[in-house]
C-alpha cells in the first residue's frame, strides 16, 4: 500500500505532534504549524491528535493512491477533487486504489492538512516523525516531498466508526485577517515603556520573509531600549523579539530554542495555531491581554473542542 506525490506544491512536508526532549539538544519541538486543523483532519479518519499528516503550504498539490483508503482535509484548499469531481471539506471521504486526489492552493490563508486512515511510514525522532526541515530529520527523509515519491502505508486503510464531517460551529474560520492575542514578553519594559501600546496601535502584515522558523512583520518600526544587546535567552513558538531594526519578528514552530533579542510578547496559547495559517500578505492585529485571561481563554476553548475532539491540547 502507497500513494504516490504527484503535484508536491510549494512544500508539502509529513508533519504530526512536536518533538519530545528536543530541548536538551537545542533543536525546536516543530510539529505541525496549524494544530487544530491537524487534530480536525485526524479526527475524520479515526487518529489521534498528532498522529503524522501531509502538511500543503499555499501552494496546490496532487496524490495517487495505490490502496484503498479514507482521508480528511481540513485547511484553507480553494478545492479538493477526487478524480476531478469537487468534494468537501471537513468530510471523511473515500478513495479506492488507483484514485487521485487534487488539493487546491490555501487561499486565503497558508496551510491544508491532509489526514490518511493507513498509517504514512515516516522516520521517527524524539518520539515524533513530524519533519525539522533546517536539519534534514524526520518525516519523509528529513526533507520536503517532491514529484514522484511512494510514501509506504500500513495498517488496515478504511477505518470503522469515523467522524464523518466536523460541526459547523468547530470548522475554522481561515482569512488574511487574523487577531492574535499577547502576553507581556520579560524584556517588554525593558525595550521600552510603550512597547507593547505601540505594537498592538496598528495591523501589522507579513512579507516575504515567513517561514516555519518565523516571520519578520511589516508596519511601524518599534524603538529599541537600552536592552538591545543582552545574553542569549530561552524563545518558543509564538514569541515576539525585537532585533535592532525595530521591525517585530515572530517566532514559528521550527524557531531556534534560544535568542539574543530583547522578548517583548508572546502569543497565547490559545491563539499559536493561527501562527500557521500566516502567509505572504496576511494581516495581523495584536491585543494585550493578561497570563491570567490567557490561562481563562485556553481552558475555554480546550472546552469547546473537547465536545467533540475529546482530550485535546494545543501546543
Amino acid at each position: 500500500m502507497s500513494i504516490e506525490i504527484l503535484n508536491a506544491g510549494l512544500q508539502t512536508t509529513l508533519q504530526g505532534a512536536p518533538f519530545t526532549g528536543h530541548r536538551h539538544l537545542g533543536m525546536p519541538a516543530a510539529g505541525a504549524a496549524d494544530c487544530l486543523s491537524l487534530a480536525l483532519a485526524n479526527f475524520l479518519v479515526g487518529k489521534p491528535q498528532g498522529a503524522v499528516a501531509v502538511e500543503i503550504t499555499l501552494t496546490k498539490a496532487a496524490f495517487g493512491f495505490r490502496a484503498p483508503c479514507s482521508i480528511g482535509v481540513v485547511g484553507p484548499a480553494e478545492y479538493i477533487r477526487i478524480n476531478g469531481q469537487d468534494r468537501p471539506r471537513h468530510e471523511t471521504l473515500t478513495l479506492a486504489a488507483g484514485d487521485t486526489l487534487d488539493i487546491g492552493p490555501g487561499r486565503p490563508g497558508c496551510r491544508t492538512y491532509l489526514a490518511l486512515s493507513a498509517d504514512l511510514e515516516a522516520d521517527s525522532l524524539l518520539g515524533g516523525q513530524s519533519t525539522y526541515l533546517a536539519a534534514g530529520l524526520g518525516g519523509f527523509h528529513g526533507r520536503a516531498l517532491r514529484d514522484g515519491d511512494i510514501i509506504p502505508l500500513s495498517r488496515p486503510a478504511l477505518p470503522q466508526n469515523v467522524a464523518g464531517s466536523t460541526p459547523s460551529g468547530l470548522r475554522p474560520h481561515y482569512s488574511d485577517d487574523h487577531v492574535l492575542r499577547i502576553t507581556p514578553g520579560p524584556e517588554a519594559g525593558k525595550a521600552s515603556d510603550e512597547i507593547l501600546k505601540n505594537l498592538c496601535l496598528r495591523p501589522y502584515s507579513v512579507g516575504a520573509r515567513a517561514s516555519r522558523m518565523g516571520i519578520a512583520l511589516e508596519g511601524a518600526l518599534l524603538r529599541r531600549g537600552q536592552s538591545s544587546d543582552m545574553p542569549s535567552a530561552a524563545v518558543f513558538p509564538g514569541t515576539i523579539q525585537l532585533p535592532p531594526s525595530g521591525q517585530p519578528y515572530l517566532l514559528g514552530p521550527d524557531a531556534q530554542t534560544t535568542g539574543g533579542y530583547p522578548r517583548i510578547a508572546q502569543v497565547i496559547r490559545a491563539d499559536r495555531h493561527l501562527i500557521g495559517q500566516l502567509g505572504p500578505g496576511s494581516r495581523i492585529q495584536f491585543v494585550e491581554t493578561t497570563t491570567e485571561r490567557a490561562t481563562d481563554i485556553y481552558r475555554e476553548k480546550l472546552a469547546l473542542l473537547s465536545s467533540w475532539l475529546g482530550q485535546i491540547k494545543l501546543w
